[in-house]
């Protein structure tokens, strides 16, 4: 199988749980962007046990709680595809109203440019809140 997200230490990872795993896939176009990624090889959320269903939705709630306080997004988008990479994860994504896209999806139209010093500064941000992110979600795990 070559599933890039069942490498053993997949590029941009931060936190890794007994059954989950959060990458940062942040960048310049959307400086605030995670996926929290399921550590067992699965393609669906009907594949998770109740309790794994539980504790995810938990990482998803503690995650867009973080985002909101430390980086006062106007949206946070939540999206689960998989048709390209057919492993359980979600992406979450903070938005704001200036941001290149906004009000469209991310995989939508690009809607504006925007000054680089605005996406350095949010991308910061973001990459400073990934510590607290990754303590928020190992306290999350220590629940289930």
């Amino acid at each position: 199988m070559n599933c890039p997200l069942c490498s053993e230490k997949p590029i941009g990872e931060f936190w890794r749980g007994r059954h989950f795993y959060a990458i940062d896939a942040g960048n310049d176009d959307f400086p605030a962007y995670i996926r929290i990624v399921a550590r067992d090889h699965i393609a669906e959320m009907s594949m998770l046990s109740p309790a794994l269903k539980s504790e995810l939705r938990a990482l998803l709630d503690a995650a867009e709680e973080e985002m909101l306080a430390a980086l006062a997004p106007d949206k946070m988008n939540w999206a689960q595809f998989g048709n390209m990479v057919p492993h359980l994860h979600w992406h979450l994504i903070a938005r704001w109203k200036d941001d290149g896209w906004f009000p469209e999806c991310p995989w939508g139209p690009r809607q504006r440019p925007v000054a680089a010093e605005l996406s350095r500064k949010r991308r910061n941000e973001a990459l400073e809140l990934l510590p607290q992110l990754a303590q928020r979600f190992s306290e999350v795990e220590s629940r289930f």
